[in-house]
Parts: structure tokens; C-alpha cells; sequence
């Protein structure tokens, strides 16, 4: 939940075009989606979940959207144990995006957003009637949240991994863009660049 780090890119960016005229650069922030009002003297542990979200800037009415969405974020933010929590509410993306779609993308990041975890959810459901209700509540929420951005700029994000629960969620995000008319976009979660800087990450997530 930052997006400080976009005027740094500038530099780089036209540092790479000079050699590759066709490279992109896509300034956009990993959001925490949470329920409306969340904040230092509500939430409740152990239920209150900081789902991830993307938001991607088409143009540069679509960056300022994220300026407005990040700073209410942050001007909400507060410390759960060693960690800052940034809120995003969904009113905030209806307020913002909401009322002048077109310029921001939406896609649901890695099995750490709310869809996933709806998809895992309903995997495990066993019971034939619960599990089909579970899986229209599904769609009805990819209805809600698409409603928001406009559906040409909403996409289910799978990402390549062996780990089984990603595997699932992939193939139930292909299943649903086909029913749904949705795109489907690839992504990698990079966190680090070389093998023997995964310590390093890993000491960073569990200090």
C-alpha cells in the first residue's frame, strides 16, 4: 500500500526506453480491502481480514484516483502488533472509481484476496446445495466489485505456482471467465530477485 515509489520509476523507465522504445511501466498499488469503517478502535481479531487488491492506472486520471484512494488509506492507518495496517474501504473505491469509472483496472492479486479465499472456501464445500450457493455468491460478488470499474476493466489474475491451493483457484478463475465473459490476465508475485536473497525476504515476513 504504497505508491511513493512512482516517481522513482519515472527515472527508470526512461532510462530502459532509450534501449527498449516499447517498454511499459504500469503505475498501480496492492491494496488492503476491507469492510467500510474498519479502523484502530473496531477491528476484531481473528475475523477482520486486510484482503489484497490491485488497481491499475489506465491514464493519468486513473493515477490520481489512486492518490485520493492511497491517502485515504493512509490517513486511517494504524499499528496491529509489529504491523501497519492501510485500510482501503469499498466505499472508498465506489466514491472514487466508482463515480467516474474507465480509468483504473481492477484484478484480484495472489490467493491472499477475498475471491480466493470465497474460491478455497467453496472447494472445500462437499454438500451439493450449500456448495452451488456458495458458488453464485461468488459470482454475484465479481458482479458487485466489476460494477465499480466498469467490467472491460475488471480481470481474474492467476499466477503460474506448484503450491496446490493457487493450482485451484487458477482453474475455478478459468472456469469463471468463461461463464462470466471475464478476461483472465497472468501475473508473477516477485518479492525478490536472486535465490540467495530469499532469507533475507523470509527473515523480513517473520521478524
Amino acid at each position: 500500500e504504497t505508491i511513493s515509489t512512482a516517481i522513482d520509476v519515472q527515472e527508470v523507465e526512461s532510462n530502459i526506453r532509450k534501449e527498449f522504445p516499447d517498454f511499459k511501466i504500469i503505475r498501480g498499488n496492492e491494496i488492503y480491502l476491507c469492510r467500510n469503517g474498519l479502523d484502530e478502535t473496531n477491528i476484531v481479531r481473528g475475523q477482520d481480514k486486510f484482503w489484497h487488491f490491485i488497481l491499475l492506472a489506465k491514464d493519468e486520471e486513473g493515477h490520481k484516483q489512486l492518490r485520493e484512494i492511497s491517502t485515504r488509506a493512509w490517513s486511517r492507518s494504524f499499528k496491529q502488533g509489529k504491523m501497519v495496517r492501510v485500510p482501503t474501504y469499498y466505499n472508498d473505491l465506489i466514491d472514487i472509481v466508482g463515480n467516474n469509472p474507465g480509468h483504473v483496472i481492477f484484478s484480484q492479486a495472489c490467493i491472499g484476496s477475498q475471491l480466493a479465499h470465497l474460491i478455497l472456501d467453496y472447494s472445500k464445500t462437499t454438500d451439493e446445495m450449500e456448495a452451488n450457493a456458495k458458488y453464485e455468491y461468488i459470482k454475484a460478488w465479481i458482479d458487485n466489485i466489476s460494477n465499480i470499474c466498469g467490467k472491460e476493466n475488471y480481470f481474474l489474475e492467476v499466477q503460474p505456482s506448484f503450491n496446490k491451493e493457487q493450482i485451484i483457484v487458477n482453474k475455478i478463475y478459468k472456469k469463471l471467465s468463461e461463464e462470466l465473459n471475464i478476461p483472465v490476465v497472468i501475473s508473477l508475485d516477485a518479492h525478490y530477485l536472486k535465490k540467495d536473497q530469499e532469507p533475507i525476504h523470509h527473515a523480513f515476513l517473520t521478524a
